[in-house]
């Protein structure tokens, strides 16, 4: 009857044993360096830069800001010079064409939201898109340190990132102390 105890006990300790910061999900994409062009990574400078706007202003809890931002990086996804870039594989420059246009629908889907934790959960999914294009062109022009967070109301935390080590977190403003960045983008 021991042996039943131990085995059960020993299930009980590992299912309880969970750490205390999220980890990232590798799955959410695949960074590919082989897939680099310095023209399309220029390119995407304007959308980053925007894109740290973004979460300036949900850091504020600025909703006017949130939206302005969101709205800038619409215009600028629209107008994203896809088609004077060149990719060597035709398939990869669809793939970059899909994820740009997934970009926008996710941040339409931001401007429809009025309370700031679907705001929160609205950037979360733009944060994902995002990684998602970048590692898929293989990004190389500046690195690109991906941060996660615990959050109640997603079991794998909020994702966003940015250019620095270490980073404050824009979902909770309530949260003072920098975070560091648990993964680089380009590794």
């Amino acid at each position: 009857m021991k042996p039943f105890f131990f085995i059960l006990f020993a299930f009980l300790v590992m299912a309880c044993d969970s750490p205390e910061d999220p980890a990232i999900n590798k799955q959410l994409w695949a960074f590919s360096p082989q897939n680099n062009q310095g023209s399309f990574d220029k390119a995407l400078m304007p959308l980053l830069n925007n894109y740290q706007e973004l979460l300036k202003g949900l850091a504020a809890g600025d909703t006017a800001y949130i939206f302005n931002a969101a709205k800038t990086l619409i215009q600028l996804t629209d107008s994203f010079p896809t088609a004077a870039i060149s990719f060597k594989d035709s398939l990869l420059h669809e793939q970059a064409k899909q994820s740009l246009n997934n970009i926008n629908a996710e941040l339409q889907g931001l401007l429809a939201e009025q309370s700031l934790p679907a705001l929160n959960m609205a950037t979360h999914m733009v944060s994902i898109q995002f990684l998602n294009l970048l590692a898929t062109v293989g990004y190389q022009e500046k690195n690109i340190y991906v941060f996660n967070v615990q959050d109640e109301k997603l079991e794998d935390g909020m994702i966003w990132f940015g250019w620095n080590k270490t980073s404050n977190d824009p979902y909770h403003s309530n949260r003072k102390g920098e975070i560091v960045a648990q993964q680089l983008l380009q590794e």
